[in-house]
């Protein structure tokens, strides 16, 4: 059985995982962090999946059920079971009237409960959907023992782990040394967009070019005729967004901003500005040990070869700088704006800014007073200033300037 998580909760969606792998031990879950990823477009392969999870409350409020109704005009949609926190019967009654779709509450889904619901859409052992989830990891088997260039197979497919319009991402494993990777690929022959072809290309470029304990270690990149791909590490402990769901202590957020720092500084003097930084993107290895991943649409500082439209605003909203709001150039102070919003997030477990729709979030970054730290934390709170402050020319300079700061509350 092949699963898509939709949620803002990592945590949900890793507990969902582990309580699907006790109804089906085979069973292949894709998590899909609405927050970070908006949407799925009109180009998402639902193909794929037998089931559908989604939450009722979603990315900046939004409603799961609007969520729903849009995706269903592109696309046929699996079978689907919306999870909320607490009941209400206006969705219920219009979940009621869409087809293969069941309703469920959060403090109520345990495995009996979630077996019921399963079982209750068709989707059971020894149906037609267990052929075709068969046939589906075959084609993803194929896609990744494809890759490489020697003659034998240089990888090994292990499980989907995400999906865009015209990529997939894949835990994958490399033959000559059984080492655990994230395969990145992209479809040349279904990407109509040429602009998506030049920024992978670029990505990879970048990751490259990178040498730090502190950046996703790259081990490899190429091209078949109808895909292309990169190889990076895996990190086995998660994301920063996860530990900030769980609560993060005043000595650890300081810490961990201290570390991304570090990783700024050494992408910053590549010339390299990643753009879209934010706690699903500082990953941590087994060492607990931090990296800054997803350079997809990092850029060099002068490099004439931007694939954004001018005036696009890009990023995450909820850490997008003054500036990329207006969608203007940017330099490394947009990435220390970002991370002062992750400082700010960690030390008070909430986001500085919360908004309704894109626009009005905008507005904030663009207008709204500095946030102000709890009493308690108010010793820090120049660093939130310096690093949010609406004109770049307020802000820290370099990232260096920033370690310096850190260093000795961190000692």
């Amino acid at each position: 059985m092949r699963v898509i998580v939709i949620s803002d909760s990592r945590d949900f969606m890793v507990e969902l995982r582990h309580r699907l792998a006790r109804i089906d031990h085979a069973v292949e879950v894709t998590e899909y962090d609405a927050a970070e990823q908006g949407r799925p477009g009109r180009g998402f392969d639902w193909t794929v999946y037998d089931l559908l999870v989604i939450d009722d409350r979603l990315a900046g409020e939004e409603s799961g059920l609007a969520w729903l109704a849009m995706m269903g005009l592109a696309s046929r949609l699996p079978a689907t079971i919306m999870v909320a926190d607490r009941a209400d019967t206006f969705i219920e009654a219009k979940i009621g009237e869409m087809h293969r779709t069941e309703y469920a509450l959060r403090a109520a889904l345990d495995d009996a409960r979630l077996r019921l619901l399963i079982e209750r859409l068709g989707i059971v052992e020894g149906r037609d959907m267990r052929t075709f989830a068969n046939l589906a990891f075959d084609h993803d088997n194929e896609i990744v023992t494809s890759l490489g260039g020697g003659n034998a197979e240089d990888y090994k497919f292990v499980r989907l782990i995400g999906q865009g319009a015209q990529s997939r991402v894949y835990l994958a494993e490399r033959v000559a040394d059984q080492l655990t990777l994230v395969l990145k690929v992209l479809d040349l022959e279904g990407c109509e967009d040429e602009s998506a072809v030049r920024r992978f290309i670029r990505e990879a470029e970048l990751l490259a070019s990178i040498d730090s304990p502190y950046v996703v270690r790259f081990y490899d990149h190429g091209f078949t005729p109808s895909l292309g791909y990169i190889a990076v590490e895996f990190f086995t402990r998660g994301d920063l967004k996860q530990r900030i769901e769980h609560g993060v202590s005043t000595a650890d957020a300081l810490l961990y901003t201290l570390n991304i720092a570090y990783g700024l500084v050494a992408i910053h003097a590549l010339d390299i500005v990643h753009r879209d930084l934010k706690p699903g993107n500082v990953m941590f290895r087994s060492d607990d040990s931090i990296a800054l991943a997803d350079f997809g649409i990092s850029k060099r500082l002068n490099d004439s070869w931007d694939l954004t439209k001018t005036g696009a605003v890009i990023g995450t909203l909820s850490y997008l700088s003054p500036e990329q709001g207006l969608g203007r150039e940017v330099d490394q102070r947009s990435d220390l704006y970002a991370l002062g919003m992750m400082l700010f997030e960690m030390l008070t477990g909430h986001k500085a800014f919360h908004a309704t729709s894109p626009g009005a979030l905008i507005y904030q970054h663009l207008h709204a007073d500095v946030p102000l730290l709890p009493d308690h934390l108010a010793r820090y709170q120049r660093i939130i200033a310096k690093t949010l402050a609406k004109d770049p020319a307020d802000r820290f300079q370099n990232a260096a300037e920033l370690v310096a700061q850190l260093e000795p509350l961190c000692a």
